[in-house]
This record gives structure tokens, C-alpha cells and sequence, in this order.
């Protein structure tokens, strides 16, 4: 194992492969609804430094907005997948340079592009069983 990489299983590396497209586009996705609501500055109230509004009493305790709240729910809810799918990525990528073979880096490519075995092996000219292989062989490289 490689400075900087944490133990993981030849099952997990293998569900993280056939579910890395869809974590990227989500984290994508869910970047921009955190974004949107940082930029709106909905959660958060500003208070005012200066003049004659720094000097009157500021509100204490939370706020009884449903609206307020949820959003608050949606947006560490996000931020907590974003953080987990961020962790799992990056370990594929960590571990993507230790694939050695022409085949093997063109499966992995593929695979991480969320194409199927069969949409992969047609390409290729291979048999799904070749690829299958091909792809077993794509994880001991990545697990050691």
C-alpha cells in the first residue's frame, strides 16, 4: 500500500468503480445548490457594524422559520455527501496510476465513464468474460 492510501476492500474499490460517475455528477450538482445558497446569503443573518443599527439589541436563540430550518437540513446533508463521495473519488484517482496495461487503463476509463461491461466489450471486440477478467485484474493492481 501506497503512503497517503487507507486500507479499502477489493469490494468496496469495485462498487466505488461502477459508482464513480454518478458521485461526481452529484457532487456537482450539489456544489451548486450550496453555492446558490451561500451567494443568496439565506443562511446567516447579517449584522450591521456601523451606525445606528449596530447599537440596537440583536435578536438571541434560533429561529422558528420551518423554511429556514430545512434548508439548513438540506444544505448539511449535502455538504456531508459531498464530503463522503469527495473522500471516495479521490481514492479511485489516488490508485487510477497503478493500473499498468494498454487494456486495463482503456477498461478503467471506461468503467469510469459508466459504461457497461457489454457496451465496453463491444467496443473493444472482447467478450464480456475478457473484460470481467480484465477488470479483476484492474483491482488487484489497485488494491495493492
Amino acid at each position: 500500500m501506497l503512503k497517503g492510501q487507507t486500507a479499502v476492500t477489493k469490494e468496496d474499490l469495485l462498487q466505488w468503480i461502477e459508482n464513480y460517475r454518478w458521485m461526481v455528477e452529484t457532487i456537482e450538482e450539489a456544489r451548486q445548490l450550496v453555492s446558490k445558497v451561500d451567494n443568496n446569503s439565506y443562511i446567516g443573518a447579517k449584522t450591521a457594524m456601523y451606525g445606528i443599527e449596530a447599537t440596537l439589541p440583536k435578536a438571541s436563540g434560533g429561529t422558528s422559520d420551518p423554511v429556514f430550518t430545512e434548508v439548513q437540513r438540506r444544505v448539511y446533508s449535502l455538504n456531508y455527501r459531498i464530503k463522503e463521495y469527495e473522500q471516495k473519488i479521490a481514492e479511485i484517482q489516488k490508485r487510477i496510476p497503478l493500473v499498468q496495461g494498454d487494456r486495463e487503463v482503456e477498461v478503467l476509463h471506461r468503467l469510469l465513464d459508466g459504461d457497461s461491461m457489454r457496451a465496453i466489450g463491444k467496443h473493444m471486440r472482447l467478450s464480456s468474460t475478457t473484460i470481467a477478467r480484465v477488470r479483476s485484474n484492474i483491482l488487484n493492481q489497485m488494491i495493492m
